[in-house]
């Protein structure tokens, strides 16, 4: 025994040699049950650190069984932020033991909190991540530390890389003959309240900085457990972001403020006090299953505050920016034509067409057509049946008709027929006879009423007119019509067709007079319109009067060199020009089913939707599925269109709406690359 006091007493000099191959070269540290030594290997010449049990009074079997016990653990764990223990083994000359470990050159964490004051959590998270990967290691193995606190981490890393660290000494600090540490007897015990507790870790108070980490129920005399790392696992957490231990004072206030006092931490952000407290609960049972739980609660905090200034200072610049993109977007409309992209609109129209079902004509439509056969045998010209005409004509109306349309230009001669000049005076209000306007703007077909004819109607002959010019599209196609015309004088002309619908529904016609054009509604089935050709007309007033009664009768030229092209449901078809004519008047008496609605209404609220994408895309961490939500709205509106179309015969806006979301998605997508993403969600 005298060799083990004069060993524990003297300073092992560079010759002393343990166990026949560990020399010892210098003592680096003491505490509570050994004494570390930098010692080289005679045979490996490799320096490790060396810890012996310290001799005395402590020194009995149980101790070095369970010192033996702990270093047999500890060989056991292999984890990169644990010492690793190389060796263990009995001095035979001294009978001591020690246990071999690698020697670390590093930064006590202690030193780190001290010098560096409060660490922003972001430092401050991956070191907790360490040593919460080491403790929880070391628990998966039944193995508890029991002496957790910043000075048994060593910090490693060169420049600052604070996640190269040890964790020092597991099993270690707190060996003793005692069934517990804080066993110590009553005579050393301090009274609170009703309970007692130690006023140290250690019978001898060698220890001084444990008190500041140890576990409430630990200082109540129960055994030490996982919950007891984790409580001085977060005592440590709370000293690192605090710069100071939960509780300060004499070893009694410290041991004081763990049973019973709660840490203060105003100057933490709530979402991070909540995640640490839970490892501070005084109850074992409430505290986190593991370290790398309260490491990752205060992730989770760490993003939520992240996330905080992030929205704080990016949000109002994001928003203004996407305001105005919406009002660029708005002034970029007010340019674009007002129905959109009009060859795409057209094209659009044709396919609203051909996809919705055929419309039955207006049975009250009746078609006279002088064609070949009418013309042919030797008949008079045009120019010399004007009498022939007048006279039939006044048949019809006699026949009960509702109004009668002439839907070719009548020869100036025909002012000289009484025949078709008693037509004009008796039946003035529901005649409609055709005029042209021809691009030099010179009024064409009016010449028929001249003379004493117009001058008994006064007034009323230029109202008898209507023009029949027809406004065809870039591919050739008709698709709207006229209501109206600005004559030279800026006055209103009414069309051809809105002067024969008088004959159908004049209340109708008067309603409309506003609208300059309508869509022409090719839906209607134009062959199932009622017709009989000009000869076979006297017959059928003799024998069958009532074909014309309650009919507007539209008479005209059915030739096949006069043809136009408009959109139908089997794709492209060529109607003459009285067909034609005939849709006009059937589109207007119907109501215009064909309509546009208000151009402003749809552009509001496509700007205010490019608005609230644009703040979407410019504020979200993965713009994806705002854009794929875009795109998909934008063909479901497209889509909508038709069965909208088919429904109620709305014609909704396509191309206006499209273009500006497209432009508007664009410059949002291209904004955002010049701006951080916002900080990543984690998972709760």
């Amino acid at each position: 025994m005298s060799a083990m006091t004069d060993f524990r007493l003297s300073t092992p000099g560079p010759s002393r040699v343990l166990d026949g191959k560990y020399r010892l070269d210098e003592r680096l540290g003491e505490g509570t049950a050994g004494i570390v030594y930098r010692a080289t290997h005679l045979g490996l010449k490799k320096v490790f650190a060396l810890k012996l049990l310290k001799p005395g009074p402590a020194l009995d079997p149980f101790t070095v069984r369970r010192f033996q016990r702990e270093a047999e653990a500890l060989g056991r764990l292999r984890h990169p932020h644990i010492v690793a223990v190389t060796d263990f083994g009995v001095d035979p000359g001294t009978g001591t033991s020690y246990l071999v470990m690698e020697l670390l050159d590093g930064t006590p964490l202690s030193e780190l909190c001290r010098t560096a004051g409060p660490l922003p959590l972001e430092r401050a998270l991956p070191i907790l991540e360490a040593i919460a990967a080491a403790v929880d290691a070391a628990h998966e193995q039944g193995i508890l530390h029991r002496d957790l606190k910043p000075g048994n981490v060593l910090l490693c890393g060169a420049d600052g890389e604070d996640r190269a660290l040890k964790v020092l000494d597991f099993g270690l600090a707190e060996i003793s003959a005692h069934p517990h540490p804080l066993d110590i007897g009553a005579e050393n015990a301090l009274v609170l309240g009703e309970e007692e507790i130690a006023p140290s870790l250690t019978g001898t108070g060698d220890l001084l900085g444990t008190p500041l980490y140890v576990a409430p129920e630990v200082i109540r005399g129960a055994p030490a457990g996982r919950a007891s790392d984790v409580y001085s696992f977060g005592v440590i957490a709370y000293e690192m972001l605090l710069g100071r231990p939960p509780f300060a004072g004499t070893t009694r206030d410290v041991l004081a403020g763990h049973v019973k006092s709660t840490p203060q931490a105003s100057v933490l952000s709530p979402p991070v006090w909540k995640a640490l407290r839970t490892s501070l609960a005084k109850d074992p049972e409430r505290r986190p299953a593991t370290a790398a739980e309260i490491v990752r609660r205060l992730r989770v905090a760490a993003n939520e505050e992240d996330r905080a200034r992030w929205r704080r200072a990016e949000l109002p610049r994001r928003a203004l920016l996407a305001v105005a993109l919406a009002a660029s977007a708005a002034v970029i409309a007010l340019f674009l034509p007002s129905a959109g992209l009009p060859a795409v609109e057209r094209w659009l129209y044709d396919l609203r067409i051909r996809a919705s079902p055929a419309l039955a004509p207006d049975p009250r439509i009746l078609l006279v057509t002088f064609d070949e056969a009418s013309l042919a045998g030797g008949s008079p010209s045009l120019a010399d049946r004007a009498d022939e005409i007048g006279r039939t004509l006044g048949r019809i109306f006699a026949a009960g008709a509702r109004g009668v349309a002439v839907d070719f230009l009548l020869p100036d001669s025909w002012n000289a027929s009484p025949g078709f000049s008693d037509l004009v005076l008796r039946h003035s209000e529901a005649l409609t006879l055709a005029a042209f306007s021809n691009p030099e703007g010179k009024v064409v077909g009016t010449g028929s009423l001249a003379g004493l004819t117009a001058s008994a109607l006064g007034p009323r002959a230029a109202e008898i007119f209507g023009f029949v010019n027809l406004d065809e599209d870039p591919d050739g196609a008709v698709r709207r019509g006229r209501l109206w015309f600005r004559d030279s004088s800026c006055g209103r002309r009414p069309s051809w067709a809105a002067r024969a619908t008088r004959g159908l529904r004049p209340d109708l016609a008067r309603e409309n007079a506003t609208r300059p054009s309508f869509w022409i509604d090719t839906r209607i089935d134009w062959p199932r319109y009622a017709r009989i050709s000009w000869r076979q007309v006297p017959a059928a007033l003799d024998r069958n009067p009532g074909l014309f009664r309650n009919r507007l009768v539209v008479v005209g030229g059915d030739f096949g060199d006069d043809n136009h092209r408009i959109s139908h449901r089997s794709g492209g078809s060529r109607v003459s020009g009285l067909t034609l004519q005939a849709l006009m008047v059937d589109t207007i008496g119907a109501g215009l089913p064909i309509r546009e609605p208000g151009r402003m209404p749809f552009l509001a609220a496509t700007v205010l939707g490019i608005g609230l994408a644009a703040a979407g895309i410019l504020c979200v961490r993965r713009a994806g599925p705002i854009v794929a939500g875009l795109v998909a709205g934008a063909l479901a509106y497209l889509a909508l269109s038709f069965p909208v179309f088919r429904w109620t015969g709305l014609m909704l806006p396509v191309t206006a709406p499209l273009l500006l979301v497209l432009l508007g998605l664009l410059a949002a997508l291209l904004l955002r690359r010049n701006f951080p993403p916002p900080p990543e969600v984690s998972i709760s």
